[in-house]
């Protein structure tokens, strides 16, 4: 199966010429060519909610907004309708999951993690993640991850599914944060980056800032548990007329189960 992480950029005015209407086209043709099992959204707002889900067909489109008030936006989960949907949930990186716009002090906004569990075509089934961590403290990054490991494990001892989480989580692979979650400090769940089959990949960016970058900021991963083959992992430079969709790349991942 294919999955993809793609943070989309949110809709802002300080980005002039590279606001949401003059890139959406393009977003669209990135996960329409790529043709994803799995896509994990970030920075979805509500307006780009709404023209996503007029724009793509053939998905589950899942996943609530942090908050109600502004500046809302969601990780959304596209899964291809070809596959069952059997559970749906979002919760909130904070000591109260289930309440909605909640966080810690320390956070920039509330942080959210999108998942679901989905059933395949040979009956397997998985639970999937997606998430983006606080963008300005270590210390709600790694706040937010922990939230997310004692989830997966409450989950895990449940019913002991695959798993895969991805998303951006603003820390590089050489940060604690990678690094601790790699070793499996914060989840019970033992999760490999699909990047560590191609290691050269950590030195390109997948932050293009609209410029089709090569170096700099690598921090969108997808994850998956020691369940899965990981066939090959690509950052996505897609591009029309010098027009990206995004200042991240998506990144997308083939593995087997």
């Amino acid at each position: 199966m294919k999955v993809m992480s793609f943070n989309v950029r949110a809709d802002s005015i300080l980005d002039v010429r590279n606001r949401w209407r003059h890139r959406s086209e393009i977003v669209y043709e990135v996960i329409k060519k790529y043709d994803c099992d799995v896509v994990g959204l970030q920075e979805v707002t509500d307006r780009m909610y709404m023209d996503l889900n007029k724009a793509i067909d053939g998905y589950y489109m899942i996943g609530k907004g942090r908050t109600k008030r502004y500046f809302n936006e969601r990780n959304n989960l596209l899964v291809k309708e070809d596959y069952n949907l059997l559970e749906e949930e979002t919760f909130w990186l904070s000591k109260t999951p289930s309440k909605t716009g909640s966080s810690v002090w320390y956070s920039m906004f509330p942080r959210i993690c999108t998942t679901a569990v989905i059933q395949l075509a040979n009956n397997l089934k998985i639970r999937i993640y997606n998430t983006h961590l606080d963008c300005l403290l270590p210390s709600a990054r790694e706040y937010g991850l922990k939230k997310i490991g004692e989830y997966v494990g409450e989950c895990y001892q449940k019913e002991k599914l695959p798993c895969i989480l991805m998303g951006d989580f603003n820390a590089g692979p050489q940060s604690k944060l990678i690094q601790q979650f790699s070793q499996g400090s914060y989840s019970d769940k033992r999760f490999i980056a699909v990047q560590d089959v191609k290691k050269e990949i950590y030195n390109e960016a997948t932050m293009g800032h609209f410029k089709g970058k090569t170096r700099g900021l690598h921090i969108d991963y997808i994850f998956v548990s020691e369940e899965f083959e990981i066939k090959d992992v690509e950052i996505i430079k897609y591009q029309k007329n010098n027009k990206y969709p995004s200042d991240h790349y998506p990144i997308l991942a083939e593995i087997n189960l």
